[in-house]
């Protein structure tokens, strides 16, 4: 058995790669968890949020936004595959699974899918080529081993609770897990109106946590073959490939 990854870009009308091409040279990711997209637009221009805010609103249903310490908006939505022609449902119907992010830049969707059955790749493309223009940048035969090294985000996270999620991600909002660090734990205690014991207890548990969870994985990736991978075919120039760095 094999496991194959195919990487490739396309173009069609869907509300997230329309809205790339209205700004130029902008990569603009997205991950599909469950019912729930999340949108990082890596600007704080507040003309430019102010207008890609708009045209997210037309796409779905926004859940909650916040700006991120790493000069980015993120956006939380509802997910529009049931509402949209999203290519989340093309290629799961025959047979793919995502890698994300996706990425949408210069009016392309730039995506990377992997699959057991190497001959679906036809049937991809052939869904994509009706809706528009698709190019394969790459396909690749993996090794099965990185398998087990995938993070599932129930093994991660289950076992947190809702204040130590909330601890956690006020923290990387506000810029604690900067280099160098803007904010101090007081300081967002404060801004929480709790006392820095208290928040500094619920952000330990949930990073102890976290990492406890990361050991057995971190240790099958020191311990594994790296995958080298082998490249079936290329159309990509160097921009493309960043895209996806």
């Amino acid at each position: 058995m094999s496991l194959w990854e195919v990487s490739f870009r396309t173009q069609y009308d869907y509300p997230f790669i329309r809205l790339s091409a209205k700004h130029p040279g902008m990569p603009i990711q997205m991950w599909c968890i469950w019912n729930r997209e999340l949108l990082q637009v890596p600007t704080q221009d507040a003309a430019v949020l102010k207008e890609i805010e708009k045209d997210v609103r037309k796409a779905g249903r926004v859940v909650d936004r916040w700006v991120e310490a790493q000069a980015a908006r993120l956006f939380l939505l509802k997910c529009t595959c049931g509402e949209l022609d999203s290519p989340w449902t093309v290629w799961e119907a025959n047979g793919f699974t995502d890698a994300p992010p996706a990425v949408y830049q210069d009016g392309w969707g730039y995506f990377r899918v992997i699959t057991f059955d190497e001959d679906a790749t036809k049937g991809l493309f052939r869904e994509f080529s009706k809706r528009g223009p698709t190019e394969l940048i790459r396909k690749r035969e993996l090794s099965l081993s990185v398998l087990p090294t995938s993070v599932w985000v129930n093994s991660l996270f289950a076992g947190l609770t809702g204040k130590q999620v909330d601890a956690l991600l006020k923290a990387h909002r506000y810029g604690y897990y900067a280099s160098p660090r803007q904010v101090t734990t007081e300081s967002i205690a404060n801004a929480l109106g709790v006392s820095r014991s208290t928040y500094e207890e619920h952000l330990r548990k949930a990073e102890n946590r976290i990492v406890g969870c990361l050991i057995p994985y971190l240790q099958l990736y020191s311990l594994g073959d790296k995958p080298t991978g082998k490249i079936m075919g290329s159309k990509t120039s160097l921009d493309e490939a960043k895209a996806y760095a």
